[in-house]
């Protein structure tokens, strides 16, 4: 059966069976020993007040969707954990997707999302979580997506992240962060959707972030600071949002053919 998994390129769906109690056995056989660690003592980490039941009891079989259930549900909760077999140079899969959005979740960002090494999406977003934003993240060289919006984070965002070189799409809008508008966000060549409104953070906006060419949804709103002047607006923006950042001087025309700005 592994053999048949190695040969479909495909990304598999974790099956997740309502009571938490159940084995995680079978994954065992497909997904690194750590992984399955991580994974267990994750669901316990969300499980703490009883109302969110995470059990990854099934096997990572393609077609096999993702539930994770609360007590009592919550209006638009959305779940995803994903693996992948076809990556990795061992006869291992591999989880590539963490997604928990709306669930209410409180306390931090849990320590083992560390041992997910191969995560490529991380979302949480609109939940309840507090603490800072861990360095460790840093270390998911592979990761595009980092959607943190809508939490009660606090402190800076950490260097750490500079070194995460694919990333796509970051979010952190809607948090009690603190400290400037890192000039790292300026060297993510790859970024196509950043949102930082309401952060916490203040300006200025570093200018290299408006120089980035694949950027095309810019969110920023509602960060202090001392004046500063719009540079430019990157050619390929489809939506852009800049409001409360202390702009100054003349805006570039091509803020003008923008498809949304708000």
């Amino acid at each position: 059966m592994l053999m048949m998994f190695q040969q479909l390129v495909q990304v598999c769906q974790v099956m997740v069976i309502i009571s938490f109690s159940s084995s995680i056995t079978s994954l065992a056989s497909l997904l690194p020993p750590g992984e399955v660690a991580a994974l267990r003592q994750i669901g316990k980490t969300l499980n703490e007040d009883g109302r969110v039941s995470l059990n990854l009891g099934d096997r990572c079989e393609s077609g096999k969707n993702v539930t994770i259930t609360r007590y009592p549900p919550t209006r638009g909760m959305t779940s995803t954990i994903s693996c992948n077999c076809s990556i990795g140079d061992d006869k291992f899969c591999h989880i590539t997707s963490f997604e928990l959005k709306d669930y209410d979740l409180s306390g931090r960002l849990p320590p083992d999302l560390a041992n997910l090494t191969y995560v490529r999406k991380i979302s949480l977003t609109a939940n309840r979580l507090s603490g800072n934003i861990p360095g460790y993240l840093g270390n998911f060289t592979a990761l595009n997506y980092l959607i943190l919006s809508s939490n009660k984070l606090v402190g800076t965002l950490p260097e750490a992240l500079a070194q995460i070189k694919d990333l796509g799409d970051f979010r952190v809008s809607d948090n009690n962060l603190n400290g400037t508008v890192p000039k790292f966000i300026g060297s993510w060549t790859q970024l196509r959707r950043l949102g930082l409104c309401a952060t916490g953070l203040q300006g200025p906006v570093p200018s290299a972030i408006f120089l980035l060419e694949k950027l095309n949804d810019l969110k920023i709103s509602d960060t202090p600071g001392p004046e500063f002047r719009l540079p430019i607006v990157p050619k390929n923006m489809k939506f852009l949002v800049l409001r409360n950042i202390n702009l100054n001087g003349t805006i570039p025309e091509e803020a003008w053919s923008v498809e949304k700005t708000l």
